[in-house]
């Protein structure tokens, strides 16, 4: 008798290490170089600072690596001490139960969630479109200095054009995501809807083009 509750209590404690280990998020990372061996890198909640108490994580890089554990589950960002960020891109990922793994370089990236994978395709979406909007812009203001207005807007449609390409592949995105920190995050991008107030003290629900 006194065997078998031993056993119990053994297999009660294995169950209750696996649940514990599937509730947290493991990040493994990765740094370009030695030169931040030894610094601190932090894993800071998107609406909190590196100054802040709660909701930011930190650890000492070594061998090139870092690992740190949480079992929160919201948006944060990675990112090194600003002393030595310099040519590092910060990071934003989801802090979600499983394995992640996280490189940070000049341009970062995760992955191994299913969120996280989904995240760095939008990261990589959005970085294409940024450069591409950010040139065609330039393009249209430069034309409108010199008074070729004809080239100036068309050249401004193009960019409006990708916009709305990105716009609406977000918001595809987010739809096709179930219910959590980055479906919120993405929807908050470009909303379909807002309140309007009418003129009879009423609140109506518009449709965002």
């Amino acid at each position: 008798m006194k065997k078998i509750s031993i056993l119990f209590l053994l297999s009660l404690t294995v169950m209750l290490s696996g649940c514990g280990r599937d509730t947290e998020c493991r990040v493994h990372g990765v740094m370009p170089n030695d030169s931040y061996e030894g610094k601190y890198i932090y894993m800071i909640a998107l609406d909190k600072s590196i100054r802040d108490s709660v909701g930011v994580d930190s650890c000492m890089v070594k061998d090139r690596k870092f690992e740190m554990t949480t079992r929160k589950n919201m948006m944060a960002i990675i990112r090194m001490d600003w002393h030595f960020r310099y040519g590092l891109q910060d990071l934003l990922v989801v802090e979600e139960p499983g394995d992640i793994y996280v490189t940070i370089d000049s341009v970062s990236s995760v992955k191994g969630t299913v969120n996280n994978d989904a995240l760095d395709s939008w990261k990589r979406v959005t970085e294409v479109h940024n450069m591409q909007y950010r040139e065609l812009m330039r393009i249209s203001r430069k034309a409108a200095v010199t008074g070729d207005t004809a080239t100036a807007n068309s050249v401004k449609m193009r960019a409006d054009s990708i916009h709305t390409v990105y716009k609406n592949r977000t918001r595809t995105m987010a739809a096709e995501l179930s219910e959590g920190p980055l479906k919120d995050f993405l929807s908050t991008m470009f909303p379909t809807h807002y309140k309007r107030r009418m003129p009879d003290g009423t609140v109506r629900e518009c449709e965002l083009p």
